[in-house]
């Protein structure tokens, strides 16, 4: 068992402070409602020039899993040139000013003839070159499936797939990388609600950066949990900015904990999920930022003393809190985050 008697110099509890309640900005994020960044913590300073714009120098891609009562998935035949006549999921690159659900439904309707409502992300892959895909599920709302007699530019016909014939290789598919996405798809499908993690879709709220607020928590036993915070200008989650062509929640992560602890050699964070995420995409929006907030577990066989005074661990009191962020660390109780340069993350 972890050392449950941590160095009371560098601990609190969560009270509140100038800057706000800990536990309830905790509470909101887990809950999917928005808490302000207020403060950056580290990567400002490599950034360089670097602003995210939406299919200029960031490329934020969306794709639907729809899975009817049949168990049939929803597939689209491709138009373009390249790949004509085979089959891939609904998907395409967000436009300018534009949400990412409102995104999604607008490729869905466009390539398969259907409209949805999207409940839930399902993943969010990135990958090298400020790339990243979200992919959605969600329930058919209306529409006609698209049929050869119209088909177009977006694509040449939909049809509702039984996966036997994606699994025997029968149906020519335009790229192998759908494949996890729809094992993704069918896992989530098949669960009960309860089995299931919380519907999470993205919030609409403006961000300048690139930015990942990992929720850094040291999970002592199952009733006793700290959380790492930053005292600059009030305390608050620690934020990072991505600044690395090659985009990485997890480097993020590192990075504060060594501004925190000094020497980091000896630790795993562990990514458990994506709990809650914020972009704009609004007509008017200036600005084409992101905002990830990630659930990381230390994994420490103790908690680590802080060399930086800026940085508290906070003790979790709620016990509802608590058997929230124990549930969460369990496999498939959050959305993935996936690095596609290093695996699932």
């Amino acid at each position: 068992m972890a050392d449950a008697s941590p160095n009371l110099s560098c601990t609190e509890t969560n009270k509140s402070e100038p800057g706000g309640d800990i536990e309830a900005d905790l509470q909101k994020i887990l809950n999917g409602q928005h808490v302000p960044v207020n403060h950056i913590a580290v990567g400002l300073d490599r950034i360089g020039n670097f602003v995210p714009k939406t299919k200029k120098t960031v490329y934020y891609i969306v794709g639907a899993i729809l899975i009817n009562d049949a168990g049939q998935i929803l597939m689209i035949q491709e138009a373009k040139y390249s790949c004509y006549g085979q089959w891939y999921l609904p998907c395409g690159r967000v436009e300018r000013e534009e949400s990412f659900v409102e995104a999604c439904k607008r490729e869905v309707e466009e390539e398969a003839g259907l409209t949805f409502e999207p409940t839930t992300l399902l993943c969010v892959e990135y990958g090298s070159g400020y790339y990243y895909r979200l992919t959605f599920t969600g329930h058919v709302t209306g529409g006609k499936l698209k049929t050869l007699e119209h088909k177009d530019k977006e694509s040449l016909q939909a049809e509702w797939i039984d996966p036997v014939h994606i699994q025997n290789k029968s149906l020519p598919i335009r790229a192998k990388d759908i494949l996890p996405l729809i094992k993704l798809g069918y896992k989530h499908w098949e669960r009960t609600v309860e089995q299931r993690f919380r519907p999470c879709l993205p919030l609409l709220y403006k961000h300048k950066h690139i930015i990942n607020r990992p929720l850094i928590v040291q999970k002592m036993s199952d009733s006793e949990i700290y959380v790492l915070v930053n005292s600059e200008g009030g305390s608050h989650f620690p934020c990072g900015v991505d600044f690395s062509r090659t985009p990485s929640a997890l480097l993020t992560a590192y990075f504060i904990l060594k501004e925190a602890i000094g020497n980091t050699k000896g630790f795993k964070p562990r990514i458990c999920g994506l709990v809650n995420l914020e972009y704009g995409g609004q007509p008017g929006s200036k600005e084409d930022g992101i905002c990830f907030s990630i659930l990381v577990s230390l994994d420490a066989p103790k908690l680590p003393e802080l060399e930086n005074s800026v940085y508290k661990w906070t003790k979790v009191q709620d016990s509802a809190l608590i058997q929230n962020i124990v549930l969460l660390f369990e496999d498939g109780k959050s959305v993935p985050l996936i690095d596609l340069s290093a695996g699932r993350s």
